[in-house]
């Protein structure tokens, strides 16, 4: 991602600290993806049910839109909508919708795996493809569920959003070594495995799904890319890094 365009961040408090909270809040979010589109029966996505569980992930939504200067981008909006399903009174609709949106997917454009938007159809190639995929994973001694494919969106989320953790948490620690280790983990598994189908992916979701709750997921992720692209948090690390 460092080729992407970045705008400018308010500087209200001092630049690691607020560079810190706004990684933090990238984190965050990618986690609210993973549980999103994780089974809604599972246990990750059943912790958005939860209030202040909730008022957390707004809170770091409003951050981010915050930081960005001139740009509008409707996260919190997106969010609320969300929450007003997010309950145990509608977990049985939400439920219905989750199969019959990828429960029985006919459309690879809906898929949530990253290896069904591949234009090569080389089984070595997609082989290769999901090897790498576990690499990356078993580096940062992370193993996938036996429930969950490697390429799955809800997987690939949850381990971004832990090596964004994981740089904040070596920041605070002064491991510089282990930040840069982890930036440039960050990057290439955004790069090389997860941007660009995750963008197809959000916009099909948002534009060919029927349904109350999935399309609104699809806007989410959506947002929080299109906050990518123009925030950079690429190039926030990198900066992080060099002033340490």
């Amino acid at each position: 991602m460092n080729d992407l365009a970045t705008t400018s961040i308010r500087s209200d408090m001092p630049g690691s600290i607020k560079e810190m909270q706004l990684l933090e809040s990238l984190s965050n979010l990618y986690g609210v993806v993973s549980a999103l589109f994780a089974d809604p029966d599972s246990e990750k996505f059943f912790m958005l049910l939860k209030p202040d569980i909730q008022d957390g992930i707004l809170d770091s939504c409003l951050n981010l839109e915050e930081s960005i200067v001139d740009e509008c981008h409707d996260l919190s909006p997106v969010f609320k909508d969300i929450s007003k399903r997010l309950d145990e009174s509608q977990l049985e609709k939400i439920q219905c919708e989750y199969i019959d949106v990828f429960g029985h997917t006919l459309s690879k454009k809906i898929a949530p795996y990253a290896l069904e938007h591949l234009k090569n159809s080389d089984v070595f190639f997609r082989t290769q493809k999901l090897a790498d995929l576990n690499g990356f994973y078993k580096a940062f001694g992370l193993e996938v569920e036996s429930i969950e494919r490697a390429d799955h969106i809800s997987t690939q989320a949850e381990f971004l959003s832990y090596l964004l953790l994981k740089v904040v948490l070596a920041e605070r620690d002064g491991l510089i070594e282990e930040m840069s280790i982890c930036k440039d983990a960050f990057d290439r598994f955004q790069k090389d495995h997860f941007f660009n189908w995750a963008t197809m992916f959000a916009e099909n979701t948002v534009n060919k799904v029927e349904g109350a709750f999935y399309p609104m997921a699809g806007r989410f992720l959506s947002g929080l890319l299109e906050i990518e692209k123009y925030y950079g948090n690429s190039t926030l690390m990198e900066e992080t890094v060099k002033t340490k």
